[in-house]
C-alpha cells in the first residue's frame, strides 16, 4: 500500500492511496477511520464516512468494493494533483502494509488490496 503520513484525526491510521474502481479519481483515504481527502490539503476538512458506509466523494461508488483498490505506482504517477505535492514536498510518497507501514520503501508496483 502506498501512504503519505499518519491521520491527524485518529492518529494511528496510515493516509492509504486509494483509486475510485467507476470515476478513477484518487483519494487519500485513511485506512484506520475511514476518513477521505480529495486533495493533497491534509489540513481541509476531510469526507466521513456515514454509517459503514464509503462512498467515492465524487461518484458515491464503494471505496471498498471491487475495483476500487490500493493505488498503483501507475495510478500515482497519473495524478496531477499528487505529483505536484510530491514535487513541492507536500506529501512523502512510502509504501508499506497497514499493519507494519515502515516495512519496506520500495516504490515499484505494488498489488491492490481491499480496503476492509
Amino acid at each position: 500500500m502506498y501512504y503519505v503520513g499518519f491521520c491527524r484525526l485518529c492518529g494511528t491510521g496510515p493516509l492509504g492511496l486509494r483509486q475510485c474502481g467507476r470515476c478513477n479519481k484518487l483519494l487519500i483515504l485513511c485506512d484506520e477511520c475511514d476518513a477521505i481527502w480529495t486533495s493533497s490539503d491534509l489540513k481541509a476538512k476531510p469526507f466521513l464516512a456515514q454509517s459503514g458506509e464509503l462512498p467515492c466523494p465524487a461518484c458515491e461508488n464503494s471505496l471498498i468494493e471491487t475495483p476500487s483498490r490500493w493505488a498503483t505506482q501507475t495510478d500515482i504517477e497519473a495524478s496531477d494533483w499528487l505529483q505536484q505535492a510530491l514535487e513541492k514536498k507536500q506529501l512523502e510518497l512510502r509504501q508499506g502494509t497497514a499493519f507494519a507501514p515502515d516495512a519496506t520503501n520500495d516504490t515499484t508496483e505494488g498489488d491492490t488490496h481491499d480496503a476492509s
